[in-house]
């Protein structure tokens, strides 16, 4: 499997896997990698999976020119990851981590997790634990939690 660590202050913060045939990054809550901070665009980049015959590719696209992503240092458009590269967005810091194992259907289509089937009880215990709350609220929830879970 594949990932992207996202690291605040060189410490590990959140570990994304790319189990998609693409995901997106951004500031936006519809992106598969959101991250909500400054200097990242709603829509900033992509992380598109490639095959050929057994060997898996990961190339990282900016959606526009104007946002330029940064591996390894260098500043590009668009790159190939290799394991252990250090991607940069905006100011935000991430490593991609490739194990070599992979989920991924030969057609490359998006995985979706397993989950168990609804069951009355389930749906109860999800009722009681999902609070309501703004936009602004679950970002700052999230930027504190984030503080406190680390690794």
């Amino acid at each position: 499997m594949a990932f992207l660590t996202q690291f605040s202050n060189s410490v590990p913060v959140i570990k994304f896997n790319i189990d998609q045939s693409v995901m997106t990054i951004g500031q936006d809550f519809e992106m598969d990698i959101c991250v909500p901070e400054d200097g990242i665009a709603d829509n900033h980049a992509t992380v598109e999976i490639t095959k050929q015959g057994e060997k898996y590719s990961f190339i990282v696209k900016s959606r526009n020119k104007t946002n330029a992503l940064q591996i390894n240092g260098h500043s590009t458009l668009e790159a190939e990851l290799k394991n252990g590269d250090w991607l940069i967005i905006g100011s935000i810091e991430f490593q991609f981590t490739d194990d070599g194992i992979y989920k991924i259907k030969d057609n490359i289509v998006p995985i979706k997790s397993a989950l168990k089937p609804k069951t009355d009880t389930n749906e109860e215990l999800a009722k009681e634990e999902i609070k309501p709350m703004s936009t602004k609220a679950f970002i700052e929830e999230s930027r504190f939690s984030r503080r406190l879970n680390r690794f």
